[in-house]
């Protein structure tokens, strides 16, 4: 009987063989569900059966859903690369290739085998119809520049693989100039008309396939629950809305959405890092936005930095990729100076509106009231902007009310039990709670100190973006004060109404986190301050200072898009670090240089390698035993060297104990073959779980 190999989503390198039944052809790609253990599983088919396992042991495809055209073979050898750069098994890419496994069943109808491809053809027929190009609503009128940047992105579509950057200033109309591009791969412009079909299945083919007629575009945006506006733009230049793929979907749309990708019907996709994977039928161009976000790495389950895979998955797919973004990473710009990149530049804000005056407050100057944390200046133009009309926006990246709860009298602090953290007030310490910002963990405010058990003795120290907005709001009590963070957009639909209402100008002064400053156009905001500014510096972390450029960048840029000038007032510490005098001054350029020439010195991305191996059990006795034996087996390399092992940062979390290996390596020399040859020595015993970081990101 005939075998094939079929790729689980499972944490397994391998595939497992199954028998065919007889009269059912398969192919590779082909979606079926088969039998594993006592589960049903659904899975992919890899390829011809391997053979190493017996006829006789094997059991048979449960179901091939032979209604849904094949996964492409592009699609499965970008899942191939990413299991091999990111070291993972092949099986936990595949899972997040197929999320919703309940929209792979065929429809209800029964149909007479003879009958049944015919349906299918119809069924595909209905989707393309749906794909055909609908009217798209005028385009704005676009600037000499931008203009420039459209053509020259639009000379690259169709042409196989290429990366080019949008480096525009905020309010320069990057999002204008891709969507000219968008149109052009959803009309088909410069493309044959026809559409091809798999001989084999009667269905779409993927891009390596076919190479002509109306293609898919997926744009990922950091923050998808935040994209209302993004959406509506869309809506106004498309005719049309987006799909938009993330985790708050319900399962019947999860479904809907996932049927309309896999056919191609889904011609516009909009989603965060897990849209990356998803099995498009005819994918013709990537664009990421704010390709510098910190966001897009994702932290747990497959290590992965989704701006570096979506790049792997154009070229894997030969298509073309954009990155966009008002401060690009360093990564990205050094790729630019060694020619991997194209750019395309936009250096100034749309409709001749001028980028906003930056101005430093030296915190060391000014004479704050116990309790207080809106400096003098600052309330000032407060006070100003109100008086005429305009709004004002208030930023401090720290959640809560406070940091830190302590007693006065014996010193206590109040620490997660789960965590090596401090637990964070939320509200005030009368009618708040205090929980932990890592696990969750969440207690009661206590009456009494558990220490020393005297009462009226616990102080909040520090300021939380909470307790901002209460100290703004009795500032300026005719003021309407809004806050925007993690934990007051609980939901969509909050955020949305919070964007709309600050749109139509109906909030006074928003307090908020970094949710606020991704993207957004408030065309009647003007002032801009932020607290402790300085506060991203603190720590070692090597792009600590590129960070902090780049979120203060983003949040200044949110004033005066439309009107006169905006004015912004950084309250530092430090007004002497390069990063506040790069900013005061819109020097980017400046900081970048100093910034690559400190990289390359220390061997440090873009200029070297990194990777992470993360140790962590139940029993730190246990982890630090594991460690030992790691080290003992590390093998000898002249241009890697291996730091540690030592206790995470972050030394306990969600009650289990982190040690952690970083390996450093000059750019040519590629860690992964390293790392496979040290961990293939070394079985580890199941309570101790180790996960490798190719390219970290943070290192808690």
């Amino acid at each position: 009987m005939k075998t094939v190999e079929v790729l689980l989503p499972k944490p397994f390198d391998h595939g497992f063989d199954y028998l065919v039944p007889d009269g059912v052809e398969l192919g590779a790609g082909d979606y079926v569900r088969v039998p594993f253990g006592k589960q049903s599983v659904l899975g992919v088919v890899w390829g011809a059966g391997k053979g190493d396992v017996p006829i006789a042991k094997l059991k048979p495809i449960a179901e091939h859903f032979s209604h849904l055209p094949p996964m492409g073979d592009t699609t499965r050898q970008f899942i191939e690369w990413v299991a091999r750069y990111t070291l993972s098994p092949r099986g936990m890419v595949l899972k997040m290739s197929l999320p919703v496994e309940e929209s792979f069943a065929p429809k209800k109808e029964k149909l007479p085998k003879s009958k049944a491809g015919k349906k299918v053809v119809e069924e595909l027929g209905e989707a393309f119809e749906k794909v055909d190009v609908q009217p798209i609503a005028k385009p704005p009128a676009l600037s000499d520049a931008q203009r420039e940047v459209t053509e020259t992105i639009a000379a690259r579509l169709d042409k196989g693989f290429s990366v080019t950057v949008i480096d525009g200033v905020t309010g320069s109309g990057k999002t204008e100039v891709y969507f000219d591009a968008i149109a052009r791969v959803i009309e088909g412009r410069g493309q044959q008309a026809e559409r091809a079909i798999s001989p084999r299945s009667g269905s779409p083919c993927d891009s390596q396939e076919a190479n002509h007629g109306a293609k898919q575009t997926l744009v990922l945006l950091p923050e998808i629950a935040l994209s209302t506006q993004w959406v509506e733009r869309c809506k106004a230049r498309f005719g049309f809305e987006p799909l938009v793929w993330h985790s708050g979907l319900t399962p019947a749309k999860r479904r809907e959405s996932l049927r309309a990708i896999l056919t191609g019907e889904a011609k516009l996709v909009v989603g965060a890092r897990s849209a990356l994977f998803l099995p498009y039928a005819n994918l013709g161009l990537i664009v990421v936005d704010e390709e510098h976000e910190q966001s897009y790495k994702q932290e747990d389950g497959v290590l992965y930095h989704a701006r570096d895979m979506a790049v792997a998955r154009a070229h894997v797919q030969n298509l073309p990729i954009v990155l966009v973004s008002a401060t690009p990473s360093l990564e990205t710009v050094n790729n630019l100076r060694e020619g991997r990149y194209e750019k395309a530049h936009l250096p100034e804000r749309h409709g001749g509106v001028h980028l906003p005056q930056v101005s430093l407050v030296d915190m060391r100057q000014e004479k704050l009231d116990s309790g207080t944390w809106v400096s003098q200046r600052l309330r000032a133009a407060i006070a100003e902007t109100l008086s005429a009309k305009r709004q004002v926006m208030l930023f401090l990246n720290r959640r809560g009310y406070a940091p830190l709860l302590l007693c006065r009298t014996c010193g206590h602090r109040f620490a997660c039990p789960e965590c090596s953290s401090w637990m964070v007030l939320h509200g005030n310490k009368t009618k708040g709670q205090l929980r932990c910002h890592h696990c969750d963990h969440r207690d009661a405010v206590p009456k009494a100190c558990p220490a020393c058990l005297k009462e009226e003795t616990l102080v909040a120290c520090g300021p939380g973006v909470e307790r901002v907005a209460e100290e703004v709001a009795a500032l300026f009590p005719t003021a309407r004060v809004e806050m925007m963070t993690s934990d007051t957009m609980d939901s969509l639909k909050v955020a949305e109404m919070t964007v709309q209402e600050m749109t139509e100008g109906s909030i006074d002064i928003l307090v908020g986190t970094q949710m606020m400053a991704k993207g957004y156009h408030f065309p009647n905001l003007h002032l801009i301050g932020v607290i402790d500014a300085d506060l991203g510096l603190q720590g070692g972390d090597l792009r600590a200072g590129e960070r902090t450029y780049q979120l203060l960048h983003q949040v200044a840029g949110r004033a005066g898009r439309e009107q006169e000038q905006g004015q912004v007032l950084l309250q530092t510490y430090l007004p002497d670090h390069p990063v506040m005098l790069a900013l005061a001054a819109h020097d980017r350029e400046g900081l970048e240089q100093l910034e690559l020439v400190a990289r390359e010195d220390a061997v440090l991305p873009p200029f070297g390698r990194l990777a992470a191996l993360i140790i962590d059990g139940p029993q730190e006795s246990d982890v630090v035993h594991a460690c030992r034996q790691l080290s003992l087996k590390i093998p000898k390399h002249a241009d890697i060297r291996v730091l540690g092992p030592a206790p995470a940062p972050l030394t306990r979390l969600r009650g289990r104990y982190r040690y952690r290996f970083l390996l450093r390596s000059p750019k040519r020399v590629a860690l992964q073959p390293y790392v496979h040859e040290w961990l293939s020595q070394v079985p580890l015993p199941n309570a101790i779980r180790l996960r490798v970081d190719i390219d970290p990101y943070s290192f808690f």
